[in-house]
């Protein structure tokens, strides 16, 4: 069980770099493996957990797939918004308040498309799962997100922090 906890936190950690999304450098291939690994591995014990039909396996593994997407380039969005912001307000440099009002502005619009898109993947995921399977299913994920968390806090690696917790 530590290994797998292991094994996890150095996948989040890999996801969380970004390196599911762009090539991989050689040192980091090691990663996206790991990383690979434990979605598989995830997915099966959803499976096999929840009972799902082949079919509902392969829906839910787009599903999330897709929405996992999304979030990510909501995420490096705002991040460059957060840059931008960070611009504007450097020490002894007079801010733009206008770009500064719209880079606040979105900010705001980028969180609530995040949001949006939990709400967007819980409503696709009803449409193939029953209640009772989309509550297990949505408990799995967020004890898999505590274990990936607790493990970079004990390593002293980045924190995830949960949409809500965001600032």
């Amino acid at each position: 069980m530590r290994s797998l906890v292991m094994l996890l936190g150095l996948c989040a950690f890999a996801a969380s770099a970004g390196l599911a999304q762009e090539p991989t450098p050689p040192d980091s291939a090691r990663a996206e493996e790991l990383r690979q690994e434990v979605e598989s591995r995830f997915a099966a014990r959803v499976k096999e957990q929840l009972g799902l039909t082949e079919g509902q396996s392969q829906r839910m593994e787009r599903t999330v797939r897709d929405y996992f997407r999304k979030r990510r380039a909501l995420e490096l969005e705002e991040q460059g918004l957060r840059r931008d912001a960070a611009a504007e307000l450097r020490p002894g440099v007079a801010a733009d308040t206008d770009r500064l009002n719209r880079v606040l502005d979105e900010l705001i619009d980028v969180r609530m498309r995040y949001a949006q898109t939990y709400r967007d993947e819980s409503r696709e995921l009803a449409s193939f799962l029953s209640p009772v399977q989309r509550a297990q299913y949505f408990m799995m994920r967020e004890r898999l997100f505590d274990q990936i968390r607790e493990f970079q806090r004990q390593r002293g690696g980045p924190r995830q922090p949960r949409a809500w917790e965001r600032p």
